[in-house]
């Protein structure tokens, strides 16, 4: 019989890929995650993880997702040397966020879900933020504030505001139902970047805490020449800030710490390649398990 755990799920973009190669090790070595968290590309993966994809079924998944195709560009982006900039000028974001969204709706479905009326309550708990009120909303828990039926709120959207990275992708915009003032949702990672508050850390159920680290030691240089470049290199810097700085310690989150040479917000990826990253998160986070002398099978 399974052991049941909880999860969280740090930030990283691209990254994301890596940590959910990671969580199939703890699932293939006898764990089932009761309750999951997550922020920004964290939350992709823990959208899957609390649908019940297997791990088998998840490095499927990685290597049929077009991951280039995620970066759906606003109109204009495309126009030589001055289209990123009228894009960022104009909409706040580079990219829609649509494909993101259409796509983790698909794979949610695939599993019967589509609404966090679908899941068991509190199994699934994402972390965005409110531009618009300066503050963090923990998803389903803060749509009531919004007067938004959690029950019948889009996984897939709540996703798509978590994982909205600013500059890179436009905020998503999620009407107060009691009001009817718009609120921009954004970046989860800008309120928590790993919420591991959002799970039980008292009880006996193990935590497990995943987490990108930067393995690429050469300096980075980014050419900035405007505005787009500018967004683009504060929001990727964040990125590798928080993989470079020293870590909290969370003594009781049994951390697996997921190394990729990739930049955050490399989308531009192949078959091989995601499954590369993929493999090379569950090799690590099956070696944690041994060295910790946690492996159940």
């Amino acid at each position: 019989m399974d052991k049941p755990a909880f999860g969280v799920f740090e930030g990283g973009g691209i990254k994301g890929i890596a940590l959910a190669g990671a969580a199939a090790a703890v699932l293939d070595s006898g764990y089932r995650f009761e309750r999951v968290a997550g922020t920004s590309a964290g939350a992709l993966a823990a959208s899957l993880i609390a649908a019940d994809y297997t791990a088998d079924e998840l490095r499927r998944q990685v290597a049929k997702i077009n991951w280039p195709s995620l970066l759906d560009g606003v109109p204009g982006i495309r126009i030589p040397y001055i289209g990123k900039h009228i894009a960022f000028l104009r909409g706040g974001g580079l990219y829609h966020g649509a494909a993101l969204q259409r796509v983790w709706g698909r794979l949610l479905a695939e599993k019967g879900v589509h609404t966090f009326g679908d899941l068991p309550a509190g199994k699934l708990r994402i972390v965005t933020v409110d531009l618009t009120h300066e503050r963090g909303v923990v998803l389903p828990d803060g749509l009531e504030e919004y007067g938004i039926d959690a029950s019948r709120f889009p996984i897939a959207r709540a996703v798509r505001m978590s994982s909205a990275v600013p500059f890179v992708f436009k905020p998503v915009e999620l009407q107060n139902r009691f009001t009817g003032d718009i609120s921009l949702m954004a970046d989860g990672a800008l309120g928590s970047k790993f919420p591991v508050e959002l799970v039980d850390q008292r009880s006996e159920t193990p935590v497990f805490g995943f987490r990108p680290v930067d393995t690429d030691d050469a300096h980075r240089h980014n050419d900035i020449r405007g505005p787009a470049s500018l967004a683009g290199a504060v929001m990727t810097t964040g990125m590798s800030a928080r993989e470079t700085l020293p870590r909290g310690r969370f003594e009781s989150v049994l951390q697996i710490l997921v190394p990729s040479r990739r930049d955050s917000l490399d989308f531009n990826l192949n078959r091989r390649e995601a499954l590369e990253m993929f493999d090379e998160g569950y090799e690590t986070g099956f070696r944690f398990l041994a060295e910790a002398e946690l492996l159940t099978t």
